[in-house]
């Protein structure tokens, strides 16, 4: 009995159930009507919302490839059943294949475009997309070969991935102000695109968004975007310059890699990392300017770049990825901060074998700088370490930089390294700071162009002037042994104030040296200072002691010319065994250039007078320094 009454109660509750069914199935019968064809194109209805999308019918291809033909205009409202209804969206494959479509007009009402709405319509030409349109779905016109222009209205906000891929007969997009994002692959071989236009309000482009436009010229990109998404406009051969707005803060991977044809690239202050590959294969570019806000430069990211002559890089930059320019055979020229060289092997980054100018903006030198000089010590021409916080140029630094003509040495600079400088044969001019301490054995041998030495930042190659102004006493206090050795082409030499002792050798072979002045302070001068230095024809010495010399301090200069010392100190330095062997000359007795004059006046009474060790002229009432400027 119990299970009778159980077996009821079950079966008048599935009778329940199946009632409700059938009244839900009734309810959504009267809410919509599906594949309703209405003025020749299908619809779905929604009777609660008075809202109509145009639909897809379900045929297999080759029987829809037929379904509509010509031109197409979707209302912006459609009357069935004596009800009107809002054309409000495209459904997914609406026209999907139909190759007979020639051109679409979307009235405004139309909010969205759905998802491979008109892919395959390769006869479809033109398509005017109403302001209404928010959105474009993905592969919405794939394939559409046919296509030569769109209009997308100001209020689409976003164009879905591969919206138009393949879309190989457009040729201009101009991209409304209402668009936020461009989805993956939204442009993707456009051959026939020359020109796009991004506006104010895109934020982000997709990957391969208009990868292989192998036609596009011209990109103007909005102020909005904030990223290029990776392989953006990979293989647009036909793109000649980019502009990165300073909104965008990164670069993805392979972005530009292969644009061939790309000239110029200005990278806005924004942009933080530029990815792997980004600029690969672009050939055509000859130069990088790498804005302040950079961190890090990704792998391979210039490789290829043959074209590339000189790049910039911004004091941010810390890193650089392996192999970033590989194969930049023209690359000789780079300006940025001492981070950029933080890799170990330079072989790694392949920048540094073809470099003829290095300029570093700030920072300390890393540990394997040097490695990166040595890598291209065949080629550098120019060095400019002024801003760097290094104080001391490591031993054998630039040893062997046959082709290095000039350097710009740390404002701060106090020790030059052992051979630092060595065998640069093509330098021919050094300004050593007033910061510098010391300057190490042969720390300039074999320099044999080297035709001025500047210490303290002032100059002393002076020709035809021996007595030039007193040099301000610098921190130097030594000159190491054969520091200069074998320096030909040196003329002109004034040591500055404040070195004590030159050791051996230290000028050995300069066989051009016409002009020597010794400081006050100088105590002490070794062993074959100034050997072979035989086209010597005067020498100024300002210490009052006589400095200590050896025998062959001045081996093969002639002890004929003539040793200006201080007027006091002429007997001191004639009784010396080594000085006296000179001529030894009282200051006052120094010829010194007299100023022009005219006739007249040039045979008015000059007179010379000394003062704190310096040299005036006294010529009718006036008083002229050493270099003919008067003194007032």
């Amino acid at each position: 009995m119990k299970n009778l009454l159980i077996n009821r109660a079950l079966a008048a509750k599935k009778k329940k159930l199946f009632s409700l069914f059938l009244a839900l199935v009734a309810s959504v019968g009267t809410m919509f009507a599906s594949d309703i064809q209405v003025d020749g194109i299908w619809y779905d209805f929604d009777r609660s919302s008075k809202t109509a999308t145009v639909t897809y019918r379900g045929y297999s291809y080759s029987d829809y490839s037929n379904e509509y033909t010509g031109d197409i205009v979707i209302p912006a409202s459609v009357t069935y059943n004596s009800v009107s209804y809002s054309v409000t969206s495209i459904g997914d494959h609406a026209f999907e294949y139909c190759s007979g479509l020639t051109s679409v007009t979307i009235g405004n009402g139309v909010t969205s475009i759905g998802d491979r709405a008109f892919e395959y319509c390769s006869g479809l030409t033109s398509v005017t997309i109403g302001n209404g349109v928010t959105s474009i779905g993905d592969r919405a016109f794939k394939y559409c070969t046919g296509l030569t222009s769109v209009t997308i209205g100001n209020s689409v906000y976003s164009i879905g991935s591969s919206a138009f891929s393949g879309c190989t007969g457009l040729t201009s997009v101009t991209i409304g102000n209402s668009v936020y994002s461009i989805g993956s692959s939204a442009f993707n071989g456009c051959t026939g695109l020359t020109s796009v236009t991004i506006g104010n309000s895109v934020t982000s482009i997709g990957e391969w968004a208009f990868s292989g436009c192998t036609g596009l010229t011209s990109v103007t990109i909005g102020n909005s975007v904030t990223s290029i998404g990776d392989y953006a406009f990979e293989y647009c051969s036909g793109l000649t310059s980019v502009t990165i707005p300073n909104s965008v803060t990164s670069i993805g991977e392979w972005a530009f890699g292969g644009c061939r044809g790309l000239t110029s690239v200005t990278i806005g202050n924004s942009v933080t990392s530029i990815g792997k590959c980004a600029f690969s294969e672009c050939t055509g570019l000859t130069s990088v300017t790498i804005g302040n806000s950079v961190t890090s430069i990704g792998e391979w990211a210039f490789q290829q770049c043959s074209g590339l002559t000189s790049v910039t890089i911004g004091n941010s930059v810390t890193n650089i990825g392996d192999w970033a320019f590989l194969g930049c055979t023209n690359l000789t020229s780079v300006i940025g901060p001492a981070g950029v060289f933080n890799v170990r092997n330079p072989d790694g980054a392949q920048m540094s074998h073809f470099l003829q100018s290095i300029t570093i903006t700030g920072g300390e030198l890393p540990k394997y700088f040097w490695t990166w000089v040595e890598a291209s010590h065949k080629t550098l021409k120019y060095l400019n370490i002024a801003a760097v916080s290094n104080t001391t140029i490591d031993d054998e630094a630039l040893k062997g930089c046959f082709n290095l003509t000039d350097v710009v040495w740390p404002a701060n600079l106090e020790r030059i390294g052992y051979m630092s400088v060595a065998e640069c044969i093509k330098l021919q001019s050094v300004t050593l700071p007033a910061s510098v301490t010391e300057i190490d054995d042969r720390a300039f041998e074999n320099c044999r162009s080297l035709k001025s030495i500047t210490f303290g930042g002032q100059q002393t190659n002076i020709p035809g002037r021996l007595n030039a102004p007193a040099v301000p006493e610098s921190r130097l206090q030594r000159i190491g042994n054969w520091t200069f050795y074998n320096c030909h082409e040196l003329q002109n030499l004034t040591i500055p104030e404040g070195v004590k002792e030159i050791g051996d050798g230290a000028f050995y072979g300069c066989v051009y040296m016409e002009n020597l002045i010794l400081p006050a302070s100088v105590r002490a001068i070794g062993d074959n200072t100034f050997a072979l230095c035989s086209k010597l024809q005067k020498i100024e010495v300002r210490s009052a002691t006589p400095p200590e010399i050896e025998q062959k301090t001045f081996y093969d200069v002639q002890r004929r010319i003539p040793v200006y010392v201080p007027d006091d100190s002429v007997d001191a330095y004639k009784d010396d065994a080594l000085w006296g062997e000179f001529n030894i000359q009282g200051e006052s007795g120094m010829l010194m250039d007299i100023p022009t004059v005219s006739a007249s006046a040039a045979q008015s009474q000059v007179q010379k007078i000394m003062h704190n060790g310096q040299l005036y002229i006294l010529r009718d009432g006036k008083v002229y320094n050493a270099v003919g400027a008067e003194v007032k």
